[in-house]
């Protein structure tokens, strides 16, 4: 038995005494996710952060003698994510650093709270800190006690969150019709009529034209904003019209049991057109041919690639072997979040370019004011070569003298109704004002009862026509048969008759 002591080391990790939050952003406005989309959350609360003591005894030498000890901390904090404005349906996928989990998972570490009006403070607050224990009633919210490992340094957290309005689209996705009343009613217009809302509707569901607010949308920006933006990656028109929004989809293709607007309001010709300043009836502009591209390029959020921005692209092949590649501008679309759907959008963006490259100009009376943004008509000019061009109303104003000027846009050939409104082929009715009035019959002359004069020496003449067309007369006097002077005018024709049986005096 040695009579020397066995040699004890320690080795002490540096203990952390606080850590650093890169996701927390005082007075950050709370997003409101309208379909489904990942965000980073920012943190709102934490607290308890805490360092665990590890030990570690290794023995070495003979029989053990000696040991070394390492002592080393993993920590801990109490934390709140703030997601988004609730009631929210729920969470899918949760991104801790590079690892993925699907909610609810144990590897999280964190409870969902939905952002009801009901909910309650977490229950880890209310125990620990209840002065500090807050519902955060209508904001959705993760919270958990989060193992931060030795570092001491909060996981990169990312959450997909499955937001409002789902049930209108996919489940997953949302309606633009639905957001577009959704976005009205949030800032106090929700009465307000949407005229065609419903074809709207229609038209997004049968072409999968679903979107979702863009990712950790943090940029402010109007309402007509948004739906500007909604209602130009859905290629429609939406504007103000008669105390009432009205909402037109552009495409001309059926697309499922969706049929496009295929009515023509009017056939246009010289008849109709004012002149405009160069005495022209209908003036044009063409793209030229350096702008009519044939490649163009959607940028949108790939959700089955982990939410990345990606890019497709729609290639006209037959423009591009004759021209060569002529790219247009990116187009982006952040509200989309499926490949199909962006190239679906690249596709009408490539049509539109090819067949909508001539915009007409031209002027018109306030006959014609029943003509909206949207409408279609056909244009006959034959100084210019028009002939029937179909072509889509673009644009309107109005001068001071009530003139109204339109731009319009071509639109592809291809079966179209008669125009609602024929104002070349009806029949104006003639009005004829100086008919012959015919002769007069035998005027009836009488000296009325007094009663019933206004000086008591009168002569009443009552006077008819022979002819419908007999309006009146002047009536001339002589006492001579030779000198006449007229007295007075008839101009009416007076009721002349005999009795069909005698009158007692009785």
């Amino acid at each position: 038995m040695s009579i020397f002591k066995g040699k004890t080391v320690v080795n002490r990790a540096e203990k952390i005494a606080d850590f650093t939050i890169a996701t927390a952003e005082y007075g950050s406005a709370v997003p409101e996710i309208i379909g489904t989309t990942r965000t980073s959350g920012n943190i709102i609360y934490y607290d308890d952060f805490t360092a665990h003591e590890h030990k570690e005894t290794q023995r070495s030498g003979k029989g053990g003698g000696s040991k070394t000890v390492s002592i080393t901390y993993t920590y801990t904090v109490a934390i709140i994510f703030a997601l988004c404005e609730g009631a929210i349906k729920g969470l899918g996928k949760v991104w801790k650093n590079k690892d993925i989990y699907n909610y609810p998972s144990d590897e999280i570490g964190m409870t969902l709270y939905y952002g009801t009006n009901e909910q309650q403070p977490w229950p880890y607050v209310v125990g620990k800190h209840p002065e500090k224990a807050l519902p955060y009633k209508g904001l959705a919210y993760m919270a958990g006690v989060i193992d931060l490992g030795s570092n001491a340094s909060l996981p990169n957290f990312n959450f997909e969150v499955k937001g409002k309005l789902t049930e209108g689209g996919d489940g997953v996705d949302v309606n633009p019709a639905d957001y577009i009343l959704y976005i009205l009613n949030k800032i106090g217009m929700g009465d307000v009529k949407i005229s065609g809302i419903e074809n709207y509707k229609r038209y997004c569901a049968a072409a999968d034209l679903l979107i979702s607010t863009p990712m950790d949308e943090s940029k402010s920006r109007t309402a007509r904003e948004i739906v500007n933006e909604i209602a130009t990656i859905t290629n429609a028109f939406m504007f103000w019209s008669n105390d009432q929004f009205k909402i037109v989809p552009l495409a001309d293709r059926p697309i499922g049991n969706w049929e496009p607007n295929r009515t023509i309001m009017y056939d246009l010709t010289p008849d109709d057109f004012l002149p405009q300043s160069n005495g022209a009836c209908v003036t044009y502009a063409r793209k030229d041919s350096s702008e009519i591209y044939n490649r163009f390029t959607v940028e949108f959020i790939n959700r089955a690639n982990g939410y990345e921005k990606e890019s497709v692209s729609y290639v006209d092949s037959d423009d591009l072997k004759e021209y060569g590649l002529r790219q247009a501008s990116t187009t982006k679309a952040l509200y989309i979040y499926t490949k199909k759907r962006a190239v679906f959008l690249a596709e009408e963006l490539a049509r539109k370019n090819k067949y909508e490259r001539n915009q007409y100009t031209f002027k018109l009376d306030w006959a014609f004011c029943r003509l909206e943004v949207g409408d279609l008509v056909t244009l006959t000019d034959p100084s210019i070569g028009l002939n029937k061009q179909v072509a889509l109303i673009d644009s309107v104003t109005e001068d001071a003298q009530g003139l109204l000027t339109f731009t319009a846009i071509s639109r592809a050939g291809g079966d179209y109704d008669a125009a609602i409104y024929d104002v070349h082929d009806t029949e104006r009715p003639f009005v004829d004002f100086s008919p012959e009035p015919g002769d007069v019959d035998i005027p009836v002359i009488f000296q009325p009862p007094t009663e019933l004069t206004s000086n008591g020496n009168e002569l009443w003449i009552g006077a008819k026509g022979k002819s419908k067309n007999w309006g009146g007369c002047n009536v001339w006097v002589s006492d001579d048969n030779q000198h006449y002077s007229e007295v007075g005018k008839i101009t009416n024709s007076a009721r002349l008759g005999s009795l069909a049986a005698a009158v007692n005096a009785s």
